[in-house]
């Protein structure tokens, strides 16, 4: 269970790392596009 539950933890950091990445690189091709 713990080897699970600290498993699911870094993933879940992991996936909202991506996304934060994903929403800044939005934001910048925004700003050079305009």
């Amino acid at each position: 269970l713990t080897k699970d539950w600290e498993k699911s933890i870094a993933s879940a950091e992991t996936w909202m790392l991506i996304a934060h990445i994903r929403i800044l690189t939005r934001r910048l091709a925004r700003y050079y596009v305009y």
